[in-house]
């Protein structure tokens, strides 16, 4: 057999393959969601996560600390997110969504008294308020 049609039908057989994988197990990836506490000394924020509605748990997070949720998502996929601190109303917001993927992989949160910013191409920018 002649090497070139050797290598076309290898090519070939890889192909199939990789669809025949991703059909069966359906377009997914790994995704962390960091969200780091800037808010100033002795506050705590208290955060809570769905993703596609499921329950991702409850996070405390100190003064300068990072908390981290990481999961497998489908499209498509959401992570909503409400983030509460004493004496403060709480903020909801969605910290991921597969449809305006701004993050590639990777998401980075930042609380502070201005807001909630997120690093968009090494850019922090503010996206959320707190509401009074």
């Amino acid at each position: 057999m002649d090497l070139t049609l050797l290598r076309k039908f290898h090519a070939f057989i890889l192909i199939v393959v990789i669809i025949s994988l991703c059909a069966s197990t359906g377009f997914s990836f790994e995704t962390h969601v960091y969200m780091t506490n800037n808010l100033g000394d002795n506050t705590i924020i208290y955060l809570h996560c769905l993703k596609n509605f499921e329950e991702m748990g409850h996070q405390q997070i100190p003064y300068h600390w990072t908390c981290q949720w990481w999961f497998r998502v489908t499209y498509p996929g959401l992570l909503l997110c409400e983030a509460n601190v004493q004496g403060a109303k709480q903020l909801q917001f969605l910290a991921y969504n597969t449809s305006k993927n701004t993050c590639r992989g990777d998401c980075h949160w930042n609380f502070t008294q201005q807001g909630v910013f997120q690093n968009l191409n090494g850019e922090w920018k503010l996206q959320y308020k707190w509401p009074h």
